[in-house]
């Protein structure tokens, strides 16, 4: 390998991406973007958790056991179903809550009043002062960007008045909610005046509301979010952000999640609707327990190597990082190897999980591999999660334990290269150490 060409390009990463990545994760709409999803995870958690028992991982019971298990499904589908459908039906106003609340508090503005007026805001936006069955669904998964952009405008505006002092003043001796509140009259009246305009403008000349524009105007954008491109290029980013030190997953996750919202409540729906093929690919566990097993750049097969290496450094580096590897928290390897900024990793390190993602996706393609129909925690085991998140399939659990093999072989020679190193220094220190003694004697 040649150690003076990865040094370069990996100054060169680091000069020329490393402050594009800087500034996209301090953004702070980017910031409330990741909150407002971060909120939102709870409640899709309990929705999600429900799923095999409410749609069963088989069409027709083939044995005792599964016979029993749709039997229980069918008693616990009533009391069941409507958490699943709540949770995930309207997550779009959680988000919504999330963001405007994330935004507010950042700008140093009245949090809670503020979220509620970014809810508001997107059921105003969303059509929902007039609702109708076809477009209740935009309070769910189909609403994702509709919520965005309202709670977005909402605090911006909010953000305009208190700054220019466009709002009723009340005596300090008023309670500070009551403060607040009439702060917020004002643009709270704007808010909902401009978008209520704002879809008579739509319905009026396009027949449409809002989140039905945005359905027709990012329809390609969304499609193109679920092809193998749009995999190899958000790993691309998120493992190069990472070798320069920057988390590139909290960058290529808060830009991917609302199009992984709508396509696995897309998928969901398909799924309940009895659809044979559900119809997207790329969603949260695909990149969870493909992509990063064991964490950023599957690196859990380099905990068995550093365990059993004769490297004092990186057996200690292994024991410390095993169990947190397990629940896919690689920190300990990536800083105490390092990999990091280190050049003899670079290669494996980026083409490790793209490789694994490209395998998965043609097996997924193929009918082999079950597509995710599920929201589950990243910090589960790979092929826990894996087969969790795709209603229990056993194949999928295989692809993370073949990806697990694929990881192993690539890092190998890579590993060995650093080992050598690590064992040269350990050495050249263990012979020093000698030589102080007979300069240094003990008296």
């Amino acid at each position: 390998m040649n150690h003076s060409l990865a040094g370069f390009v990996t100054s060169q990463l680091e000069f020329y991406l490393a402050p594009i990545a800087r500034k996209l994760a301090q953004n702070v709409h980017l910031s409330a973007l990741r909150d407002g999803f971060q909120l939102s995870m709870p409640f899709i958690f309990v929705g999600c958790m429900f799923v095999p028992i409410i749609f069963p991982p088989f069409s027709v019971p083939h044995s005792e056991f599964a016979t029993w298990w749709a039997h229980i499904a069918r008693a616990l589908r009533p009391t069941l179903l409507p958490t699943y459908q709540l949770t995930l039906g309207v997550v779009g106003l959680i988000v919504a809550f999330g963001i405007a609340t994330s935004l507010a508090k950042q700008y140093k503005l009245p949090e809670r009043i503020s979220g509620l007026t970014g809810c508001m805001a997107f059921l105003m936006l969303a059509g929902m002062a007039d609702p109708t069955p076809q477009n209740i669904r935009y309070l769910g998964g189909a609403g994702i960007f509709t919520a965005i952009i309202a709670s977005i405008y909402s605090v911006e505006v909010i953000r305009l008045f208190i700054k220019n002092k466009w709002y009723i003043s009340m005596p300090e001796e008023v309670p500070l909610l009551t403060v607040q509140s009439f702060r917020l009259i004002a643009p709270i009246m704007i808010i909902m005046l401009t978008l209520s305009s704002f879809n008579l403008f739509l319905t009026r000349h396009f027949g449409l509301h809002f989140p039905q524009l945005i359905e027709e105007v990012f329809h390609p954008l969304l499609m193109a979010s679920d092809t193998l491109t749009a995999v190899l290029i958000s790993i691309l980013i998120c493992q190069l952000l990472w070798f320069v030190g920057i988390h590139g997953a909290l960058v290529v996750t808060g830009i991917m999640n609302p199009f992984w919202m709508s396509n696995l409540l897309a998928n969901q729906h398909a799924m309940e609707a009895g659809a044979v093929t559900l119809p997207h690919i790329y969603l949260p566990a695909f990149w969870d327990f493909f992509v990063l097993i064991g964490g950023v750049g599957s690196t859990l097969p380099l905990i068995y190597l550093a365990i059993k290496s004769r490297s004092i450094h990186l057996r200690s580096v292994g024991k410390v990082g095993l169990v947190p590897s397990i629940f896919n928290i690689n920190e300990p390897i990536l800083f105490g190897f390092p990999i990091i900024m280190n050049p003899i990793f670079m290669i494996p390190f980026v083409l490790v999980p793209m490789i694994n993602a490209t395998i998965a996706w043609y097996l997924t393609s193929a009918g082999i591999l079950a597509k995710v129909v599920t929201m589950i925690p990243w910090s589960v085991p790979a092929p826990i999660g894996a087969a969790w998140a795709s209603n229990g399939s056993f194949a999928n659990a295989m692809m993370v334990v073949l990806a697990m093999v694929i990881a192993y072989f690539l890092y190998l020679p890579f590993f060995k290269a650093h080992e050598k190193i690590l064992i040269a220094q350990q050495e050249e220190r263990r012979g020093a150490f000698p030589r102080n003694l007979a300069t240094h004697p003990s008296k």
